[in-house]
């Protein structure tokens, strides 16, 4: 047996149909972040040799990752917003986990992603996406 995945709304923290929602990022956020992260490393960046250096207080400073969000289209806080999304029927499966995973790795924005805490959080308790149930036996 196959263990379902099912996608937490961060709205009303229910289970996602798979023809109501879907897990997302802002696609704007993640062009701020990309930017934000330029400028830090433009920053710190040696104009003479090329390096980058900076101090261990420079860390706190890192732009934060864009978090992947999860949502009922009722419960979208901005439906309609440039957004990626993957509908909540796509990935139900490890395999389409799997899947969206090496797709993600192609695009150049993904690190700038907390995309890495989705994969983690699946077995480890996380919020947007658990799992859910051995196939064909029913949610308790």
């Amino acid at each position: 047996m196959t263990a379902e995945l099912d996608l937490i709304c961060d709205g009303c923290r229910r289970p996602i149909a798979d023809d109501d929602g879907y897990l997302w990022v802002d696609t704007a956020e993640v062009r701020r972040a990309e930017e934000a992260i330029r400028a830090w490393e433009e920053e710190r960046t040696d104009a003479v040799d090329g390096s980058l250096s900076f101090s261990g207080d420079d860390i706190f400073g890192y732009p934060a990752k864009v978090r992947w969000q999860a949502h009922h289209a009722l419960c979208d806080p901005a439906p309609g917003e440039g957004a990626y999304d993957i509908p909540a029927a796509k990935i139900r499966s490890w395999e389409q986990l799997l899947d969206w995973t090496a797709h993600l790795m192609e695009k150049s924005w993904l690190s700038h992603t907390d995309w890495d805490d989705i994969l983690r959080g699946v077995h480890s308790g996380g919020s947007r996406l658990v799992v859910a149930s051995q196939a064909g036996t029913p949610n308790s």
